[in-house]
């Protein structure tokens, strides 16, 4: 997705630095205008109790009052909406991989309606079916910010909140806030991004404390079908160094551009990384690469350290209101020494952002036990 130009990046992670809803233009601390507040409760007039949002474009968006039918089209929108809002009832549309997300996953569990929603409303690269989103009648729509994704909806009269991701935690405090704002539950945010926060500095203490380096590790966001690997400004090259690892493909010898970057097997084999992830985004498994005579000479391979992603509420490979846990399960890949109990954690963070918590087998089939069960140090995640 287009990135922002550096200025208005600064600004909005200014903004979201204090850790309120300040993306909310002519608000009080609350994140609603004074007149909405609890505080005033909430009396003053209509105008007063307008909901002001600037998006990721610098664009203000305003609503008379909180939001109750949404359709999301980036992919880690509509799982974040449901975890900020506590519910699927407002969701009201989603793109198709998010849909498979919740089917694949266990939010279509969790929340049942999700599976019956509308999910053909955007082409694989996000370009709307605008006839489709306009017959559903949504209070706002969800989208990547560039200019060509969103026009077409904006020129229908629809209301568009842009947002953009470049790969930095900050882009997923600024969705929460804004999704928060937007349902009139700014004090949403301010609790998830807390609960972030604090395990943000867990793992950046259990880093620093390391007397040496972590291993080289290497994501596939795509693997069957053509290797796509996370280049420079991806969040996936941002917690690999979080929790103390190296990413080869912003290296010494890094792939050309941003983003997901095809490459071939012989650059994999130049790299020789310690580790490799398999994202959700296609169905390679360990045994894929284990099995393959191409493979063998890769360290990785020898060692049994290839893993595929958890798939929890949403992916946990892009950035989203679970990479707590990603940073949690990630250390416990790239330092099998530091055994954090990710089981727990998952079910304490479960019951923070969906007011549920995972059965045993729900856990095995996020944390895919078994088909990671080849791979060294996975018993770790075993149930007991």
């Amino acid at each position: 997705m287009r990135v922002d130009d550096p200025n208005r990046r600064t600004v909005l992670q200014a903004l979201m630095a204090g850790g309120s809803a300040a993306l909310l233009t002519g608000c009080g601390a609350s994140g609603l205008s004074p007149a909405a507040s609890p505080a005033a409760g909430g009396t003053g007039s209509a105008a007063a109790d307008r909901i002001s949002i600037m998006d990721q474009r610098g664009k203000t968006v305003t609503f008379a009052r909180p939001v109750t039918k949404v359709v999301t089209i980036p992919m880690p929108a509509a799982s974040l909406l449901v975890a900020v809002d506590g519910s699927a009832k407002h969701l009201g549309a989603m793109h198709n991989a998010s849909w498979v997300a919740m089917r694949d996953g266990v939010m279509g569990t969790m929340f049942p309606r999700t599976l019956e929603l509308p999910h053909d409303i955007a082409t694989q690269d996000f370009t709307p079916n605008v006839e489709s989103v306009r017959a559903l009648n949504p209070d706002v729509v969800i989208q990547w910010s560039d200019a060509q994704l969103i026009d077409p909806l904006e020129n229908a009269g629809l209301t568009v909140i842009g947002l953009t991701n470049t790969g930095k935690q900050e882009d997923v405090d600024a969705w929460v806030t804004m999704f928060a704002a937007m349902l009139g539950k700014p004090e949403r945010a301010t609790e998830i991004k807390a609960h972030s926060d604090e395990e943000l500095d867990k793992i950046k203490s259990l880093a620093a404390g390391r007397d040496s380096g972590g291993p080289s590790i290497l994501y596939f966001n795509r693997f069957t079908g053509g290797l796509k690997a996370a280049a420079a400004d991806t969040y996936n090259d941002f917690y690999i160094k979080l929790v103390g690892g190296t990413n080869p493909a912003t290296g010494q010898h890094p792939l050309p551009g941003s983003g997901m970057v095809g490459l071939d097997v012989e650059q994999v084999l130049s790299w020789d990384p310690e580790v490799i992830l398999l994202g959700n985004f296609d169905q390679a498994m360990p045994q894929d690469i284990y099995s393959n005579p191409v493979w063998q000479n890769i360290s990785a391979v020898r060692s049994r350290r290839v893993y595929k992603v958890p798939l929890g509420g949403y992916r946990w490979d892009p950035p989203g209101q679970e990479s707590p846990l990603m940073w949690h399960w990630l250390t416990a890949i790239a330092f099998p020494q530091d055994r954090s109990a990710v089981r727990g954690k998952v079910r304490e963070y479960f019951q923070f952002l969906y007011g549920q918590e995972p059965s045993e087998d729900a856990l095995d089939r996020m944390l895919w036990v078994t088909e990671n069960s080849g791979s060294a140090n996975y018993q770790q995640f075993n149930a007991g």
